[in-house]
């Protein structure tokens, strides 16, 4: 651990004590927006990110508190937990710049993430269009079967040991 200083050398003001012009609104949740990229290529989401687990650093946004970080391919609840910790960026630096409440960034990233094409140089739009057209139905039953048939193949190698 160290200290996380701001420009006059003091401990840094977590974000949610510090106002902000549009510009440097945009500008820091960009650089949030990185950051959670970042995390995720790396298999992480951190789970409870809000404007009280940021400090602001001289140099920038500082991501604190990952004890309840969580394996993005591991945990059920992964996407939601990267979509709420997405808006609550958009929520609170929202309030400076209220275009950033109307973007759909996490939907965005955790698409481009379960294709298989999220980079930590992805482009973000902030736009995400849900796909509309049949489901297909076949296709959900034989994951559920594959899941299904792993699992008492698991059991049998348990039951063997």
């Amino acid at each position: 651990m160290e200290l996380v200083t701001d420009a006059q050398g003091d401990a840094a003001p977590r974000l949610n004590d510090v106002g902000f012009t549009p510009e440097d609104a945009r500008l820091h949740h960009a650089t949030l927006l990185v950051e959670v990229v970042r995390m995720l290529c790396a298999g992480v989401i951190h789970g409870d990110l809000s404007e009280f687990n940021v400090l602001l650093a001289a140099d920038g946004p500082v991501i604190i508190d990952l004890p309840q970080a969580v394996d993005a391919a591991g945990n059920n609840h992964a996407r939601r937990m990267l979509l709420r910790d997405v808006a609550n960026l958009a929520d609170f630096f929202g309030q400076f710049a209220p275009e950033l409440l109307s973007t759909s960034y996490g939907e965005e990233i955790w698409n481009l993430y379960e294709r298989g094409e999220l980079h930590v140089g992805s482009t973000l739009t902030g736009r995400f269009a849900r796909p509309n057209g049949p489901v297909d139905l076949g296709a959900v039953l034989r994951e559920v079967n594959d899941v299904r048939a792993e699992e008492a193949s698991r059991l049998l190698r348990m039951a063997a040991r």
